[in-house]
């Protein structure tokens, strides 16, 4: 995630002036048994670089970034994940590195901006950046409402967000470079007059309520609008923009086809495939053919179990497994040197032959399933589609997930289908690989529940805390596996996560419950 030069320079002389400007550590600000920790201390903000904001909580500086103290402990928060910080009006403690800090500090210096002045020369400066963090934050306090949302338009997309603007600034690059390479693949122009919105919302509440998505849907395009709804999912970005690829490929494919819709065993998983691109901000560009870890791990087990999908069932299908095997026969197509250009023509005359026979559904074109397997089996050389899709099942044995972030988006997904084993041979990999995600440490840490694992167990939930020290659902789950043994110590331990958690994050009801629960 890319930040402005004149953040980064703001936020480095905010941390450099804690020298100094603060003296000697007060009782007051120690937890006491009947009083919480920063109970003297007024209200802080703290932003952090994926975009959320802490508020109405005390917070103090430290030397390795800031401590936020809520009612039920306090969490200490790295310099790597901040953005801005405005810290509690009271005299925080700071700790000299070494003896010419001490002589500087006894003199009335403080370090600013990587040199030491006098603290008299040094006051004004940090009022005026304290002044504007504070109208940064307050800025995008306001902004966080959807009727304040910015709308940007470039030559190819309009977008409307309500994000901050380095979030935003990374996902409009992304955009612009899919753009530019899906129609350049395709060899395509739009063909509609109306330049679609990509609507980027800054959390799924602002999401529902704005576009009306319900049931579990995490984004979608809505051909007749022609916009694009998703929000960022900050405790998962890497779902996120695998959300935002898959949906703008819907969005992108009605762009080149106009009235036109592919069957949904077409279309979802062409869009599977795209959604599993991964963006290298540095080099902006776009890698596209990687395996759906999410998806694989699905029918991975239906292979183990020999429950192979027929492409005779495949075509036509509207099932979730067209999702799924669908996915799978578009990669392998795809990512064949022998079908890869074939295929690309049938996707094309699909919606542009003129030798294609097309009904209709509703206000749209498509192609009935018939049509469809004619001109796939013609165009790829085969007079029965068994012998294709032996070449597809055979395919699909030989292929694995070997890079780390695929073990961990595949191990995340098993292990919420309830395949503990499987997830937890998956994690155990990514981990040993140097998986960098919070929630595969805290997926593994809830499948280590076997006797003598206990202990990895916490290791790996406190690894994603350290990661992540504002995530509440971690606090969470390290209470329930707390809990279980039933000791009192343990109990009340378990007590204090769960409100911890509440603390952080109130509009969840369940850490409440799971808190009132074990109360008495």
């Amino acid at each position: 995630m890319k930040s402005r030069p004149r953040a980064r320079a703001a936020a480095a002389a905010m941390f450099s002036l804690c020298v100094g400007l603060t003296s000697t550590a007060s009782r007051s600000q120690a937890e006491t048994p009947d009083k919480p920790a920063g109970a003297d201390l007024e209200a802080g903000a703290l932003s952090l670089n994926d975009g959320r904001f802490v508020f109405g909580k005390p917070i103090v500086r430290t030397k390795e970034g800031a401590r936020v103290l809520y009612e039920h402990g306090a969490i200490d928060v790295p310099a790597s994940l901040i953005r801005d910080m405005f810290e509690s009006k009271s005299e925080v403690a700071y700790e000299p590195k070494d003896d010419k800090e001490k002589e500087l500090l006894a003199k009335g210096h403080v370090n600013f901006q990587g040199k030491w002045l006098p603290k008299e020369s040094a006051t004004k400066q940090i009022a005026k950046l304290q002044k504007e963090l504070a109208a940064r934050i307050e800025s995008q306090k306001l902004r966080k409402r959807w009727m304040n949302a910015v709308v940007v338009e470039t030559k190819s997309l309009k977008y409307k967000h309500n994000l901050p603007d380095e979030l935003f600034e990374s996902l409009k690059e992304l955009m612009e470079v899919y753009y530019q390479t899906f129609m350049k693949y395709w060899g395509k122009r739009p063909v509609g007059k109306i330049k679609p919105t990509v609507n980027l919302y800054a959390d799924q509440g602002d999401y529902e309520q704005v576009s009306g998505a319900s049931g579990g849907i995490v984004g979608y395009y809505h051909l007749l609008s022609k916009e694009l709804h998703v929000f960022w999912d900050r405790t998962d970005p890497e779902f996120t923009i695998d959300v935002l690829f898959h949906e703008a490929n819907h969005m992108l494919v009605d762009m080149i086809d106009g009235p036109f819709r592919y069957p949904q065993w077409v279309e979802e998983p062409m869009a599977e495939y795209y959604g599993a691109s991964k963006w290298h901000a540095d080099k902006k560009e776009m890698e596209i053919g990687r395996v759906q870890a999410g998806r694989f791990a699905e029918i991975l087990g239906e292979m183990q179990e020999d429950k192979w999908m027929k492409l005779e069932d495949l075509i036509g299908s509207n099932s979730y497994r067209s999702y799924t095997w669908g996915w799978s026969f578009v990669y392998f197509l795809m990512q064949s040197p022998k079908y890869e250009k074939k295929w690309k023509k049938v996707y094309l005359d699909l919606a542009h032959s003129r030798n294609v026979k097309r009904s209709f559904e509703g206000p749209f074109k498509t192609v009935e399933g018939d049509v469809v397997k004619k001109l796939l089996l013609d165009s790829l050389g085969h007079k029965v589609p068994e012998t294709l899709e032996r070449e597809w099942h055979d395919y699909l044995k030989s292929l694995k997930i070997d890079e780390v972030d695929g073990l961990e988006q595949a191990g995340r997904k098993l292990r919420t289908m309830g395949k503990n084993k499987e997830a937890k041979e998956m994690l155990a990999k990514a981990v040993e690989g140097g998986a960098k995600s919070p929630f595969t440490y805290a997926a593994y840490a809830q499948v280590l529940n076997k006797p003598g694992e206990r202990e990895q167990a916490f290791k790996m939930i406190n690894k994603a805390i350290e990661l992540d020290p504002l995530e509440a659902e971690f606090y969470y789950i390290k209470g329930r596996m707390t809990e279980v043994t039933g000791k009192d110590d343990d109990i009340k331990e378990a007590y204090r996560l769960y409100m911890l958690a509440f603390d952080i994050f109130p509009e969840s009801w369940k850490y409440l419950e799971a808190a009132e629960l074990i109360k008495d």
